[in-house]
């Protein structure tokens, strides 16, 4: 694209409609100059382009119309700019501002109006912001910082460490990536158009069902992944333990026995032989303490009845021995303390009584002639009586029902032990049988915890499966319930593909177009530098853009350790970088460039950049910019060149053809 005629009407200090022709020269190229004292209008001519293109707020636009044609009640200004386009068609575009005839106008009276005109033909432009769509669609305001730029754009980007950080979405637009990006978020759009009309659910209910359901089936993936590696381990350990089991049989003739019944019948038979210890521990406790008198427990009867016979003898002789005393008692208790008969007995009656009471009490009975066998006292008796009902109640009667049980343990102990017997006789064989006991134990122990592992994981399975079915029926409802159809709901999913798609889109075009600009930027820093032999080289994080110098000691060297002529130079490659790595052929203009650079710098940018800054540079620039000497050095690349010339008195602009120092050949 390259602009042919810009036209500027009753703007600041160009009164009267003014007219600037770009024209190129025999290569196709147009380098255009202008020269302007400060003052004279060069910045109203980037103002200008910009307001046609985009529009601006009233207020602005109502304090730039020129003061004395404002003070007479003109109130309107506007701008016509005729560009050609890359295909060769061209494009004119007008737009202005006008209050009419009204008396005192203010901001808030002028109207804005539109035209565009495309190879002699007038659009139409009932829908204004279709056209200003795709007027910010062909040349993005966005990134016209980066073409359209003064001595202060360079100096901002020059003097901040980090301006590029803070520039990220205007550095993406002149990418390109910021195309990208209008396309996702256009796809967002689309797929939130297509679920409107949802009464009950939102689209991030639906997000959410699907992610959920993305999720279980992704969880599925893994665990029949689990499971299958899990059966070829199962089937790979029940092999080898089949294999040892035969090789077992085969060397030792019989089933082999797994590690844990050996180690049960070890612990059964050291049980056993611990419970013999036991019982003939119990049978000497019992003999010792008991034995000697359990000899005699049969005569313990007798021993009882002879002792109780010895009592009762004991008693009759000692009632003999005191009759004559109990006599007395007994006639005296007859009368005392009250007799117990109505007829008072005589003395010789009671003498009577008496008498035959003694002869009863002295005659005893068949006790009193026991042989005393035991003579014991009643203490003795009592004690001996005593120990015997202790040894009748002792546990020395156990000690037969304790002899069965020691032989009952001993055959036990004696079959156990046989059972224990391999016929392992050489020290191989009993290396062989506990090689292979240890195979066959550690393969046992593995198909145990393989299938417990292949028992949970297949329930888990079964649990997610039915949960993935439950969430296909409730997202299946929640579509009919809203009569999204099939091919809605395919829409959205492909809405979601494509915009995942592009995204890694973007990861990649993000990191080749920033690698392309690092070049670009680069390349031109070495041509206009004066101490790019001291820069080795130029890099741009493809995140965050943050851009690092490094000197050929691989040392970061900041911006602000530049000096101020190298800043200047490292914003203007920057900027060209951009420019290049968007492969948009859009116009570059440049007011003020040099005005903070010294010679040398200057000298670079005269002979290098400008040269090569694109198919169409227009450059605006003072008198001490572009001096004598470098517009010689320009001359054999200007397509043009005009002046502003700004009158004092009238406060006026015009444009004369010819730089400061005179017409270039007509041009």
């Amino acid at each position: 694209m390259k602009f042919r005629k810009l036209t500027i009407d009753n703007y600041k200090s160009f009164l009267f409609p003014t007219e600037i022709h770009f024209p190129d020269d025999e290569s196709g190229k147009s380098i255009f100059l202008i020269g302007g004292m400060n003052g004279a209008g060069k910045t109203s001519l980037m103002e200008s382009i910009n307001y046609c293109l985009y529009g601006g707020k009233v207020d602005e636009i109502y304090r730039s119309i020129n003061r004395k044609s404002l003070a007479l009640g003109n109130a309107s200004v506007s701008f016509e700019l005729v560009m050609e386009m890359d295909d060769f068609s061209e494009l004119i575009v007008k737009r202005s501002w006008s209050a009419g005839t009204i008396d005192g106008p203010k901001a808030k009276d002028l109207t804005e109006r539109l035209v565009v005109i495309r190879d002699g033909k007038r659009v139409s432009v009932q829908n204004k912001q279709m056209w200003q769509d795709f007027i910010r669609a062909t040349i993005p305001p966005g990134i016209t910082q980066f073409f359209f730029f003064d001595g202060e754009k360079i100096q901002e980007i020059a003097s901040d460490d980090h301006s590029e950080v803070r520039l990220k979405s205007s550095l993406e637009a002149a990418l390109g990536i910021q195309y990208i990006n209008q396309l996702s978020s256009d796809l967002l759009y689309i797929k939130q158009e297509e679920r409107k009309g949802f009464v009950e659910i939102s689209s991030e209910d639906l997000d959410f069902k699907e992610s959920e359901l993305k999720r279980e089936k992704s969880k599925l993936l893994r665990l029949n992944k689990e499971r299958d590696e899990i059966k070829e381990d199962l089937n790979s350990f029940k092999e080898q333990y089949e294999e040892a089991k035969k090789r077992f049989l085969v060397t030792f003739n019989t089933e082999p026995e797994t590690r844990e019944a050996i180690r049960q019948n070890e612990k059964k038979r050291v049980q056993t032989s611990n419970r013999i210890g036991q019982v003939e521990s119990e049978i000497r406790t019992l003999c010792e303490k008991y034995l000697p008198y359990s000899i005699f427990g049969s005569l313990f009867e007798d021993i009882r009845i002879q002792i109780e016979k010895e009592r009762e003898s004991n008693q009759v002789e000692a009632i003999k021995e005191h009759a004559v005393d109990l006599a007395k008692k007994i006639v005296r208790a007859v009368e005392e303390p009250e007799p117990i008969y109505t007829e008072a007995l005589s003395d010789e009656k009671m003498a009577e009584l008496e008498k035959r009471i003694l002869i009863l009490l002295q005659e005893g009975g068949s006790f009193g002639d026991e042989v005393k066998l035991l003579n014991l006292s009643d203490r003795d008796a009592a004690r001996v009586l005593h120990r015997i009902e202790e040894l009748e109640n002792s546990d020395v009667f156990f000690i037969q029902p304790l002899l069965e049980e020691k032989r009952e343990l001993e055959i036990e102990i004696q079959k156990i032990e046989a059972t224990l017997q391999t016929g392992v006789a050489s020290d191989s064989e009993k290396e062989l049988f506990e090689q292979l006991q240890s195979e066959m134990e550690s393969c046992s122990t593995q198909i145990g915890r393989k299938t417990e592992q292949l028992r949970i994981i297949e329930e888990d399975i079964l649990s997610i499966e039915k949960k993935i079915h439950e969430i296909e029926i409730e997202i299946e409802k929640l579509y009919e319930k809203h009569n999204v159809s099939k091919g809605k709901a395919d829409l959205i999913n492909e809405c979601d593909v494509i915009a995942g798609l592009l995204n890694q889109f973007i990861v990649r075009m993000r990191k080749n177009k920033v690698n392309l600009l690092q070049e670009k930027t680069f390349e031109m820093y070495k041509l206009l530098s004066s101490k790019s032999g001291l820069i080795k080289d130029i890099s741009i994080d493809d995140k965050s853009y943050e851009i690092k110098i490094t000197d050929r000691s691989g040392h970061e060297i900041k911006k602000s350790g530049l000096s101020a002529g190298e800043k200047e130079v490292f914003a203007l490659s920057l900027l060209w970088g951009l420019a290049q790595t968007s492969q948009l052929k859009l116009p570059i203009i440049i007011d003020t460039p040099l005005s903070r650079l010294d010679s040398t710098h200057r000298d670079n940018i005269v002979r290098n950049y400008f040269p090569n800054a694109g198919q169409q540079v227009i450059i605006l620039s003072t008198d001490t910019e572009i001096d004598n000497d470098y517009y010689r050095v320009l001359q054999s690349h200007l397509s043009g060149a005009a002046s502003l010339v700004f009158d004092q008195k009238q406060e006026l602009t015009t444009v004369e053809s010819g730089y400061f120092w005179g017409a270039l050949n007509g041009r």
